[in-house]
């Protein structure tokens, strides 16, 4: 119960901290949507047994990794992760996952590649096929990710452990810094969910403590979903 009660006040931590700049510690930054496949009780989201999947882009990639987004489209595929256990503190919904799930970024060219598109109802036609055809250029292992979520605001946050473990860019990562990475984000319900989709999911992937995420309006992310 007191790790329990110490992930629900990170969690408002989270929520209701400002953002500063650390963009030194920063390996990634993520937009995307998220679902349950498999869904096994459709009534509620994170329930023993139900797979956690996300789907998005990644529109900032720092050194060490490179990126040209002008050429290339990237995005991120988060699969593997298993509710196992659910908990209620108060209007806070705690739900841990297997571990480890795996967290795959994508790189595609743009001109010959296929434009990711979210579609509805997932997994479908074009989700997740169209985010994960490229060339898988960051593979990692997400362990202990826990899912918060209030009922209050309809809104909530998760954090897992990343390790780096393949991908073409995975010999520019120095050893001593393919671990020990934290990946961390925030989820809304809006009105701009594609039908069929849980949260939108809006993070970043850092070195060290990591910086909140910005509580930016979906319209201002670089793209919407297609």
């Amino acid at each position: 119960m007191k790790r329990l009660a110490t992930l629900v006040v990170l969690a408002v931590a989270c929520l209701l901290a400002p953002t500063h700049a650390h963009a030194q510690l920063l390996l990634f930054d993520y937009v995307g949507f998220d679902y349950e496949d498999p869904d096994l009780t459709p009534s509620v989201f994170g329930a023993p047994g139900d797979g956690y999947v996300g789907i998005g882009e990644v529109p900032v990639l720092s050194a060490p990794l490179s990126s040209n987004p002008a050429l290339n489209q990237y995005t991120y595929v988060i699969t593997g992760l298993i509710a196992t256990a659910q908990n209620t503190v108060g209007p806070f919904v705690v739900t841990s996952y297997t571990s480890p799930g795996t967290l795959t970024i994508y790189e595609d060219p743009i001109s010959t590649g296929t434009a990711f598109d979210y579609g509805v109802t997932p997994p479908n036609a074009s989700a997740p096929s169209s985010f994960n055809d490229g060339t898988a250029i960051l593979i990692g292992e997400l362990r202990n990710f826990t899912f918060i979520f209030n009922t209050a605001t309809n809104s909530g946050s998760y954090e897992a452990e990343y390790e780096v473990v393949g991908g073409s860019q995975y010999v520019a990562i120095p050893a001593n810094q393919r671990s020990g990475w934290t990946f961390s984000g925030v989820t809304r319900n809006t009105t701009s969910i594609p039908s069929g989709y849980a949260h939108q999911a809006d993070g970043q992937t850092f070195l060290d403590a990591p910086t909140p995420a910005q509580n930016r309006s979906w319209g201002s992310l670089k793209r919407s979903y297609r």
